[in-house]
């Protein structure tokens, strides 16, 4: 069992990490901000590497902020969805 420190450091270390992911976004936004106003047809394949950038950094900084380490808390499976018992599918 792990002590209730060490608990709370993941839990802060995880949600820094998620403001730190969502400061990498927020800058990555500026910068595509940027490219747009100044020549939006010239950087077209930069301009949609970049949006996905900001994509992921926002859904992933503020899934680590928001939920932490609930992340890896297990959840229960619907009977549907569940495997039948030693049968490979």
């Amino acid at each position: 069992m792990q002590h209730r420190s060490a608990n709370l450091s993941i839990n802060i270390g995880l949600r820094a990490g998620g403001v730190a992911v969502l400061a990498v976004g927020w800058w990555v936004a500026v910068r595509l901000h940027q490219i747009a106003l100044a020549a939006p047809r010239d950087h077209a394949s930069a301009g949609m590497l970049l949006a996905a950038i900001v994509f992921l950094c926002g859904s992933a900084g503020s899934t680590l902020l928001f939920v932490g380490p609930g992340l890896w808390e297990p959840v229960e499976v619907s009977e549907r969805w569940r495997r039948p018992p030693g049968g490979d599918v």
